[in-house]
């Protein structure tokens, strides 16, 4: 357990203490069901006792903890007994795997939503980073499986290319229920659950934004990506589409990875083409642009508007990025309900969601100059 890096306020030490208290219960951090001493924790987080039992006494009024006088303090799900049970057993919540290709890009707030709701549903977590990797995936699954999780929260490598049958029958296979995060095979054969973004409504809220500033002639820049940039591609050129523009004449570029040079050039075909917007999959691509744009001596949005997507760090661009914002937060907290339904109701309808994010409107768009 790691010791806070910047001061905490005055009254402020003890819920930061709570929370950090909680993700260790929903990650399963203290297997033998039983936390560290207050002694401990004090010395771990550089806290006084005090601070320790004011997180401790907040933990127990949620039911996450009880303690027993001369022995300690005891997760209330794993100990065998509760507060409330007073002696009598307690029925152990499901024990539930969550798999991310990444912890520190997109996915935070999917996870801070998912444990806060598992959380809430008595339901202990495991959790696992793959690094977008398909054999650390199944190392993952299984060692998750191994290790008693009732239920599985995927964000699966799902391979371009690959029969999506087959994909789909190895899911199927892993014999607990399953929901899966921000990825969908969309066939008519698909019948798992999942929650998902949906980018391509996404990306035409972005085109009609700009239509509506004015702009005519629209340009796409895009981050090759296997589970998202088709659909951002697919909802831009319906958009353009509805709003009575050729998609065909839209400039477009499309890279596995960007670089400031890539920027430059594509700035050049857009002002060849009299482009006055830029729709860009994602945050860093639509930054790299900016820059490359106020190099010139262009201004933003004066003469080039420009949309980013996923808001990871759309505020920290040079000029704050008006960016397609998925509802991260809320994809986490039903992914978790409906998995959470799963494992109670087998026998419930399947559900399949998708969630439409919102655009936020900061400073890169404007009228046509």
């Amino acid at each position: 357990m790691s010791t806070p890096s910047r001061p905490a306020a005055r009254g402020e030490k003890f819920r930061r203490l709570a929370e950090e208290l909680r993700r260790g219960v929903a990650e399963l951090r203290w297997p033998d069901g039983r936390l560290p001493t207050e002694q401990q924790l004090a010395k771990e987080q550089g806290v006084s006792l005090n601070t320790v039992r004011r997180a401790v006494d907040l933990l127990v009024a949620d039911g996450l903890v009880y303690r027993r006088q001369g022995s300690g303090t005891y997760i209330a799900d794993d100990a065998g007994e509760s507060a409330d049970t007073a002696g009598g057993e307690s029925v152990p919540g499901p024990v539930v795997g969550i798999c991310v290709p990444s912890m520190t890009y997109y996915y935070p707030r999917i996870i801070a939503a998912i444990e806060a709701e598992l959380t809430r549903g008595g339901a202990q977590m495991m959790i696992r980073s793959t690094g977008y990797d398909a054999g650390q995936e199944r190392s993952a699954i299984d060692g998750m499986l191994a290790a008693g999780a009732t239920g599985l929260l995927l964000v699966p490598e799902l391979e371009p290319g690959a029969d999506p049958m087959l994909q789909h029958d190895a899911i199927q296979s892993l014999g607990v229920p399953v929901v899966m995060v921000e990825r969908r095979f969309a066939t008519s054969a698909d019948h798992h659950e999942f929650v998902c973004s949906n980018h391509s409504a996404g990306a035409y809220v972005a085109v009609r934004h700009l239509v509506s500033l004015g702009h005519r002639k629209i340009g796409y820049l895009q981050r090759h990506s296997p589970f998202t940039a088709d659909a951002v591609a697919a909802g831009f050129r319906t958009a353009l589409a509805d709003s009575g523009l050729d998609p065909a004449e839209a400039p477009y570029a499309g890279r596995a990875r960007w670089d400031m040079p890539d920027a430059d050039a594509f700035l050049d075909e857009l002002i060849a083409a009299g482009a006055t917007a830029v729709v860009c999959f994602a945050d860093r691509e639509a930054a790299l642009l900016v820059s490359a744009a106020r190099r010139r001596g262009l201004s933003v949005p004066g003469d080039l508007s420009l949309v980013g997507y996923d808001d990871e760090v759309a505020e920290l661009s040079e000029v704050p990025l008006t960016a397609v914002s998925p509802a991260k937060a809320e994809v986490g907290r039903l992914a978790a309900r409906t998995l959470l339904r799963r494992i109670e109701d087998p026998s419930a309808p399947i559900v399949q969601q998708l969630v439409v994010p919102r655009l936020v409107v900061r400073d890169s768009t404007g009228p046509v100059g």
